[in-house]
């Protein structure tokens, strides 16, 4: 395997330090948190694991490793900061989703299997609860539970098809409409919902941070402002910074979707991107005029370009969605003001009480994204990666290095190490279906976003 860094598609995005080396924040979370960026990699140096990224799946996967072998030699690279990229900038939502939903994962895997996958999600949504918890991270974890709405009758059908099949898989899930839905939310839009209560809210910057402090206290030693310009495969495996250069027995590639800038899987894993606005803290009688006083659940609306919002820990709310993009190129864009004005028509459509409110804040990044939205884990020789986590990835992200660690010390002939048997997710060693190259795959995955949003308008979802 050989890569090679492609620095042109990064031209629309806002570096994560200014000239003199200052953290420049994207968005509100990371503005509630102090970073000073952590010194570039200036030496040539060997190690037994190289990662490359430093968010939630690469840290971890050094948090796991460091804990199943403490001795362990492990160097985190970092292009900008930890928390830069999408762990610092998504909604924060802790949820077992994977796949389109549900139902989508039982007619493609069988209900087995597709059991399967969820109660390893939900294993990952309580991984990150007890990890927070063990290890006092202060990230303002919240535990809101989760509840999907329905907009249109074709989404009340099938959300009660899929409310059938979890029942038989054994999930708590509730069916609410009425006043059992209004002590949710409150909106003439929102028709009925299913309601889960164990997924949760983080501020996701915050958890990043704490996590990067995590494993540099178990001894692994973080490279900020490191971008990878060339990884070269082998025994060691070669990877090439600007100002030094590391010699590793094994590398993991935690770039979900900027793994295309450096030329891997770009044809797999697609780089879309996602924005949201943030509003101004809102007042109690303003949360009362929408039912959100009293119970502060996380909310997402059941159509195919989805909104997702959320209360943040000072009662701003956060509301995301409406649009998935993909740049020509695979480039990455920060902004999209098209999609902050659809976004803010959205939200007054969905609350119009609230139309007075101010929104202080609107930022987007890039997900890693597979034509049928579900994650990759695998390995190619000595070289790992995780990612296509297609927009639900802090859960499994966070419990990546659970699935990984144990599999990557095997590997290297570890057997020494106090590690527990690996799990055996359907989605390792699983590739991704392949796209072509552009402008083919631009061009498709325009065509398939236009017939999706045709299916949106057409349910009046």
């Amino acid at each position: 395997m050989r890569l090679t860094l492609d620095p042109r598609l990064f031209q629309s995005a806002a570096p994560a330090v200014d000239e003199e080396g200052r953290h420049r924040p994207v968005g509100y979370w990371q503005e509630t948190v102090p970073v000073a960026p952590g010194a570039p990699l200036a030496e040539r140096l060997r190690c037994d694991v190289a990662i490359v990224g430093a968010g939630f799946t690469g840290l971890s996967t050094a948090y796991h490793l460091k804990k199943y072998k403490p001795d362990l030699d492990v160097v985190v690279l970092e292009a900008g900061v930890a928390g830069h990229g999408a762990s610092g900038r998504n909604g924060g939502f802790v949820m077992p989703l994977i796949g389109w939903d549900l139902l989508y994962t039982v007619q493609k895997l069988g209900e087995e299997a597709a059991g399967a996958a969820y109660r390893l999600m939900y294993r990952a949504v309580a991984h990150v609860k007890r990890v927070v918890a063990d290890h006092g991270i202060d990230c303002d974890l919240e535990a809101t539970g989760y509840l999907l709405l329905n907009t249109c009758e074709a989404r009340e059908r099938r959300a009660r098809r899929e409310l059938e099949a979890a029942h038989r898989l054994g999930f708590d899930h509730e069916w609410l409409e009425g006043a059992a839905l209004a002590e949710h939310i409150r909106s003439d839009c929102f028709r009925s919902g299913v309601f889960d209560p164990h997924p949760c809210v983080v501020n996701p910057a915050k958890l990043v941070r704490g996590m990067k402090a995590l494993v540099e206290s178990l001894g692994v030693r973080v490279y900020e402002r490191t971008p990878l310009l060339e990884l070269e495969g082998g025994k060691p495996v070669c990877l090439r910074t600007e100002s030094g250069e590391v010699r590793a027995r094994q590398a993991l590639l935690a770039l979900n979707g900027y793994g295309g800038a450096l030329g891997f899987m770009p044809s797999r894993v697609l780089p879309v991107h996602t924005y949201i606005v943030l509003t101004e803290p809102l007042r109690a009688e303003q949360l009362d005029a929408v039912g959100w006083g009293k119970r502060r659940t996380s909310l997402e609306s059941a159509r195919n370009f989805i909104h997702y919002f959320r209360l943040t820990a000072d009662n701003r709310i956060l509301f995301g969605g409406e649009d998935a993009t993909m740049y020509y190129g695979g480039r990455y864009y920060d902004r999209d003001e098209k999609v902050f004005r659809a976004l803010k028509d959205r939200f007054h459509e969905y609350f119009p009480a609230l139309r007075g409110v101010r929104f202080t804040h609107e930022w987007g990044g890039v997900l890693g994204v597979s034509l049928d939205m579900f994650p990759t884990f695998g390995q190619q020789d000595n070289i790992f990666h995780a990612g296509a986590y297609s927009g639900h990835g802090v859960a499994l992200s966070n419990y990546a290095g659970a699935i990984l660690a144990p599999r990557m010390l095997r590997a290297a002939g570890v057997t020494d190490a106090e590690e527990p048997e690996p799990e055996n997710p359907f989605f390792y060693g699983r590739r991704p279906a392949w796209l072509g190259a552009d402008p083919v795959r631009y061009l498709g995955v325009q065509a398939y976003r236009y017939l999706l949003r045709a299916q949106d308008r057409l349910q009046g979802a």
